[in-house]
């Protein structure tokens, strides 16, 4: 009996020194940071095509926040939370560059999601094109872009400085805010959960948290500076949790909107409604460990149109009377003029991260309605399927194929303040949900 013993706890020691790191439970390492992006002067808004003069004061301060996650491998991504209504696909793509360059982080290492505000800055993007802005307005949007991007580069090479030792964990709350605004309002689909990831030092301490709700972001369409609820939400856990950052992303809320609204004490309400959400998560004492590491994908995929117009349509529009169809008529041509066509398909970007054995996390680009949420969750696992829309690229809404087919403003009309020249081709909605499943599956 002795003799076996012995041979167990032999072979018990070699198995301990052998384990791999991830086997060993090395700790996760994580750092925060969080920089002011509010314009140092008033300037045009985005969000609202009926917009028709810049800014006029300020709520609250916005801001670009970032998570860095490094792994028991060594394998490091970051979050980046921003105030902003998009995500410029040009700004990913300098940010995306500089941040590869410094620390030899490819493209999939890095997740841009915005909240959606309608109460921040014009960008240097199509949408903007929707805005009735003068010649020095566009000066002044790019310009603000420019600084823009340098504050994007700063926050995630502050959150890289950061990253040291972190226990990380996960749960699910509830917020119940959000209704379907198609026809009839209130009665489509819609989801409630609130997705929460803890970022604490080993000690317990809270350091950053990241959380997710699908509902646009439009409590208010006012003059004045503002995350809406969303910002509202982070300021109240950071203020809740001192020191901590906390960090909100969309999930797909293009169809969802915070009812009622268009009232300050809405926002502020709503926003306290979704901290609270998360709060209680995060005293539940019921959190979830993660285990493993990080495996990070992104792949980008043609989403083509249903149809192009003809030059002549083209040139009708843009001597209409129609500011909106001038607007998008005026950019195709010049496509057109350059390029020889007016494109057929977009670059749409799918992005997922395996978090830990435990979570996978779906980034989908454009304002996307929320059957893409309810499927992929039905999908791939209702609990431990985190899905935001509005991230790396806001290009369009992306319908589902119920609402392509309904079609109305998220499923076709739309199209116009994008500056695309028709509603997208059936079979879209498979061809992203199937790319997100290959992803998953690596």
């Amino acid at each position: 009996m002795t003799r076996k013993l012995l041979v167990l706890t032999v072979l018990l020691l070699l198995m301990t020194i052998t384990l791999s790191p991830v086997q060993a439970n090395e700790p996760w390492q994580a750092g925060v940071a969080r920089v002011v992006i509010t314009p140092d002067e008033f300037m045009w808004m985005s969000g609202y095509g009926g917009r028709d003069h810049a800014a006029e004061g300020q709520i609250h301060d916005l801001y670009a926040r970032a998570a860095a996650l490094q792994g028991p491998d060594g394998t490091r991504t970051v979050f980046i939370a921003l105030d902003l209504i998009g995500v410029p696909v040009k700004m990913a793509q300098v940010v995306a560059a500089e941040i590869e360059k410094q620390h030899k982080l490819p493209r999939r290492h890095l997740m841009f999601a915005s909240s959606h505000t309608h109460c921040g800055p014009a960008l240097d993007d199509k949408l903007s094109h929707m805005l009735a802005m003068k010649d020095n307005d566009w000066t002044q949007v790019r310009k603000y872009q420019a600084v823009l991007n340098r504050k994007v580069i700063q926050v995630i090479n502050v959150a890289l400085a950061d990253i040291k030792p972190a226990r990380l964990s996960f749960g699910n709350g509830k917020c119940g805010f959000a209704s379907n605004r198609r026809a009839p309002i209130g009665t489509g689909p819609y989801d409630h959960q609130v997705p929460v990831l803890r970022i604490d030092s080993p000690s317990g301490q809270l350091r950053g948290v990241v959380f997710g709700y699908a509902c646009h972001n439009t409590v208010m369409g006012f003059y004045q500076w503002s995350g809406d609820y969303a910002g509202f939400a982070q300021l109240d856990l950071e203020g809740r949790h001192a020191g901590a950052v906390a960090m909100f992303f969309t999930g797909c809320g293009a169809d969802q909107n915070p009812l009622p609204r268009r009232k300050l004490e809405l926002a502020e309400k709503y926003g306290r409604m979704l901290a609270v959400s998360v709060d209680e998560v995060l005293t539940s004492g019921s959190m979830q460990p993660l285990t493993g590491t990080i495996t990070p994908h992104f792949e980008e995929i043609p989403l083509e149109l249903a149809s192009l117009p003809t030059k002549e349509k083209l040139t009708a529009e843009a001597a209409g009377t129609d500011r909106f169809l001038r607007a998008r008529a005026k950019l195709l041509l010049e496509q057109l003029s350059v390029e020889g066509a007016v494109r057929q398909t977009y670059p749409y970007p799918v992005q997922v991260w395996k978090l830990g054995n435990e979570i996978t996390w779906v980034a989908l680009g454009g304002e996307v309605v929320i059957d893409y949420q309810l499927r992929l969750k039905r999908e791939l696992g209702e609990h431990s399927t985190w899905v935001a829309g509005y991230a790396n690229d806001v290009m369009a809404y992306i319908p589902s194929e119920r609402v392509l087919a309904e079609g109305g403003y998220e499923g076709e009309s739309s199209m116009v303040y994008y500056q695309l020249p028709s509603k997208w081709k059936s079979g879209l909605e498979d061809q992203i949900v199937g790319t997100v499943h290959k992803l998953a599956g690596k």
